[in-house]
C-alpha cells in the first residue's frame, strides 16, 4: 500500500493503490507511520512521495464520506507532512487531483513531470477542500488563481503558466529520478523544509490579493450563503487569519457542507456516473476506428464527435449528393468554437469515405453506427458489430443518444432480446470511446429518458386538470434550476403530434390548445405567447382551460414533489420491469437527457432526500382520476416500512 525504500540518502514513500492511489483512510494511516519511520531512520535525510503506476495520488475516497470519515484525516496527514522535521519533496505526475493536491501542497517542495495535470475538483462535490488546500494554495499563488481553481474545479497542466507555479521543478524525464536529484541539490545547499503554512509570499502584493477577492465577491450578486461565497471567505483568510486559524475555519465549513443536502445530492451523481461508466470491462481491443451510415443530423453530429475523440472514422450513405451536403454540415459543425480551418481540416484527416458495402468492413474491430433506415440489406462481415442509432425496434443492440449527439454526454445502450453480453459490454465501450456515458437498458425500443419524460409531461397535464396554472407548473421547475418548464419545452418542439394522444384519463391539453389555432412556438402560440423566441405567459390559454375546470393554485414545493413522485414512481415500474440496471441509472439519465438539476441528484435521489412517506402520503391525496398512474409501486411502500430509501435499489 506505502512502500518504502531508501535510494540515495533518500526515504521513498511510494503509495500504490490501484488505479488511481486514492488517499483511503488506510492509505493516509499508512503514510502517516511511513513519515514516522522516515524522520526517525538515520540513513535518509530527505523524503519523496510518490505514487506508483502513473500517477500521484489522485484524490480522496469519495464513498468515504457516506460511511462516515475515520482518523486520521485528510488534514491530520497534511499537517503531518508539513511538520516534518526533514525535507518532503512530493514526486507529481499523472492526475494530482483533489486530497493529492493538497497532499502536494503540504510537501515542502514539488517536482512535477511535465505532463502532470493539477484539479481541485471538491467544489463538483459541493465541497471545499479538507486538507488545509484552502489556505496553503492562496499563499503559493496568490488570491487569483487560488479563487479560479477553487471556485471552478478547472484543471490545468503543470505546462502552464497557473501549473508552473505550483511546482519548483519540472522534467520530461523520469520524475522519481528528478526528485531524488533535487533532494541531493536540498542537501549539498543545506536547505531544510519551507511550509506553506509559514508563508505569505502569494500576498506579497496585498492590493492585488484583496482586489481579487473584491472581484469575487462582487460577483457573487449578493449571495453569501453559497459555496462559492465560502470560499472567497476561505482565500481572504489566507491573508488574514493565522493559519491554523484559516484551517479550522475550512474544517467547519467542510463538516458543514458535507452533511448538506447539495453535497449528498452531487456525490450521488458522481458516484451514480462512475457506476455507469464501468459497464466496459475487458470488451475486447480499444475501439481506433468506427463506420458511420447515413447523411442526415445524427449522422452528422456522430462523425464530427468521432472526429473530435480522435478516431478514424468511414462514412457512407446510398446518396451521394446527400452525403457531400453532409460533409460541408460536418465541416461547419466542427469549426463552430475556436478551431480555425487548419485546425478543422486535421481533425478531417481522420475520415475516409467509403461505399455502403465497404464501410463495415473497413471498420475493422471497431462498430458500423446506422443512423438512418435503409441500411439493413447490405452484406455484413461476420463479427461486425451493427449499431442502430435510430428508434426502430431492435433485436440485438442499439444505441440512443440524447440530442444534440456531438455534444450531449448520455448514450444509452439498448439490449434487445437477441443481444449478447459480449456485444452489450462491446457497445458500451464504443459510446465511452465516443466519449460519452453508458447506460445500458434491457429493452428493444424504450429508453428511460422516454418513460421518464412520459411520466413527468403526464403528471403536469394531471396538475393542470386539477386546477394548475401551465404557467406555475413550469415557474415551479425553473425555480428549481430546470433550464426550461416542461410546459415550454412542448411548444418549443410543436404541439400537433401530441394532440393526437388519446389520454387514459384527463383532458389532451396539446388538443384543446391545437383545436383553438395555437400549434406551439413555431406558430407563435401554443401553451405559451411567443414573442423573439420567448415565452410569455397567454391570458387567452388560461381563459380557455379554466372553462374547462376550475383554477386552483398549488404551492411550488408541491408542485415539484408531485411530479417527482410521478417520475420516481415511473422508475419503480422500470425497474421492477428489469428495464434499468439499476436506480441510480434512472438519476444519471434524468439528469443528462431530462435536465434535471445536478445538484438535487436525479429524480430518485431528490425523492430520496424529500423522504419517501411524504412523497408517496402527497401522491396517494392527490385525488387525480388517473389512479393507475399516481398509486404508488408496492416497492415504495416496502421501502417505507423498513426505513429504506431508493438508494437500497
Amino acid at each position: 500500500m506505502v512502500g518504502y525504500r531508501i535510494e540515495r540518502q533518500v526515504a521513498v514513500l511510494e503509495v500504490a493503490q490501484p488505479p488511481l492511489n486514492g488517499l483511503t483512510r488506510a492509505v493516509r494511516a499508512a503514510l502517516m507511520e511511513a513519515i514516522d519511520r522516515a524522520e526517525e531512520d538515520d540513513a535518509a535525510d530527505a523524503i519523496v512521495l510518490i505514487g506508483a503506476g502513473g500517477t500521484f495520488p489522485a484524490g480522496t475516497d469519495v464513498t468515504e464520506y457516506d460511511r462516515g470519515l475515520q482518523e486520521p484525516f485528510l488534514r491530520d496527514l497534511c499537517d503531518r507532512v508539513e511538520y516534518s522535521e526533514k525535507p518532503v519533496v512530493a514526486a507529481l505526475n499523472g492526475t494530482v487531483f483533489g486530497g493529492g493536491l493538497e497532499l502536494a501542497l503540504a510537501a515542502h517542495y514539488r517536482v512535477a513531470h511535465a505532463g502532470t495535470r493539477f484539479g481541485l475538483p471538491e467544489i463538483h462535490l459541493g465541497l471545499p477542500p479538507a486538507g488545509g488546500g484552502s489556505q496553503r494554495l492562496p499563499r503559493l499563488v496568490g488570491a487569483a488563481q487560488a479563487l479560479d481553481m477553487l471556485g471552478s474545479g478547472r484543471v490545468i497542466g503543470a505546462g502552464e503558466a497557473a501549473g508552473a507555479r505550483l511546482t519548483d521543478l519540472r522534467t520530461e524525464g523520469d520524475v522519481r529520478q528528478a526528485a531524488l536529484d533535487f533532494c541531493d541539490t536540498l542537501r549539498m545547499g543545506g536547505t531544510g523544509p519551507r511550509r506553506l503554512g509559514e508563508n505569505v509570499a502569494g500576498a506579497s502584493d496585498p492590493a492585488a490579493f484583496h482586489a481579487a477577492i473584491a472581484e469575487a465577491r462582487a460577483a457573487l450578486s449578493g449571495d453569501r450563503d453559497s459555496l462559492q461565497a465560502q470560499i472567497v471567505m476561505l482565500v481572504e483568510a489566507a491573508a488574514l487569519l493565522p493559519f491554523e486559524a484559516g484551517c479550522a475555519l475550512e474544517a467547519e465549513i467542510f463538516n458543514d457542507c458535507l452533511a448538506s443536502d447539495r453535497a449528498r445530492a452531487l456525490r450521488h451523481v458522481y458516484l451514480a456516473e462512475r457506476r455507469a461508466a464501468q459497464g466496459a470491462p475487458d470488451a475486447g481491443p480499444e475501439v481506433q476506428a468506427i463506420a458511420v451510415l447515413g447523411s442526415g443530423g445524427l449522422a452528422v453530429q456522430l462523425v464530427a464527435r468521432a472526429l473530435m475523440q480522435g478516431l478514424a472514422v468511414i462514412w457512407a450513405a446510398r446518396d451521394g449528393q446527400a452525403l457531400e451536403t453532409a460533409q460541408g454540415r460536418m465541416r461547419a459543425l466542427l469549426a463552430t468554437g475556436a478551431r480555425d480551418t487548419a485546425a478543422v481540416e486535421a481533425l478531417c484527416a481522420g475520415l475516409s469515405l467509403a461505399t455502403c458495402k465497404d464501410a463495415a468492413a473497413q471498420a475493422g474491430p471497431g462498430a458500423v453506427l446506422i443512423t438512418e433506415r435503409g441500411y439493413d440489406d447490405l452484406p455484413w462481415p461476420e463479427g461486425a458489430l451493427r449499431l442502430p442509432a435510430y428508434t426502430d425496434a431492435v433485436q440485438g443492440v442499439g444505441l440512443r443518444f440524447v440530442p444534440p449527439a456531438h455534444r450531449a454526454r448520455l448514450v444509452e445502450v439498448l439490449q434487445g432480446p437477441d443481444a449478447s453480453r459480449a456485444a452489450v459490454l462491446r457497445a458500451a465501450q464504443v459510446a465511452q470511446r465516443l466519449g460519452k456515458l453508458p447506460v445500458r437498458v434491457v429493452s428493444d425500443r424504450d429508453t428511460l429518458a422516454g418513460r421518464l419524460n412520459t411520466a413527468m409531461n403526464r403528471a403536469a397535464d394531471a396538475l393542470i386538470d386539477l386546477g394548475c396554472s401551465p404557467y406555475a407548473i413550469d415557474a415551479a421547475l425553473l425555480d428549481w434550476g430546470m433550464p426550461q418548464g416542461v410546459l415550454a419545452a412542448r411548444d418549443r418542439r410543436s404541439l400537433v403530434d401530441l394532440a393526437r394522444i388519446d389520454l387514459v384519463s384527463g383532458v389532451n391539453w396539446c388538443r384543446a390548445l391545437v383545436e383553438a389555432g395555437r400549434m406551439g412556438a413555431a406558430e407563435g402560440g401554443g401553451f405559451y405567447d411567443w414573442k423573439d423566441g420567448t415565452p410569455v405567459p397567454s391570458e387567452s390559454v388560461l381563459t380557455l382551460f379554466d372553462a374547462q375546470r376550475p383554477p386552483r393554485g398549488r404551492p411550488p414545493e408541491n408542485i415539484r414533489t408531485l411530479i417527482l413522485g410521478a417520475m420516481a414512481n415511473e422508475g419503480l415500474h422500470l425497474l421492477a420491469e428489469g428495464r434499468a440496471v439499476r436506480a441510480s441509472d434512472l438519476d444519471v439519465v434524468s439528469i443528462h437527457a431530462l435536465n434535471l438539476p445536478r445538484e438535487q441528484g436525479g429524480v430518485m435521489k431528490a425523492v430520496s432526500l424529500r423522504g419517501l412517506f411524504g412523497v408517496m402520503r402527497q401522491m396517494e391525496r392527490l385525488g387525480h382520476p388517473d389512479t393507475a398512474f399516481w398509486t404508488p409501486h408496492p416497492e415504495w411502500g416496502r421501502l417505507v416500512k423498513n426505513g429504506l430509501d431508493f438508494d437500497a435499489l
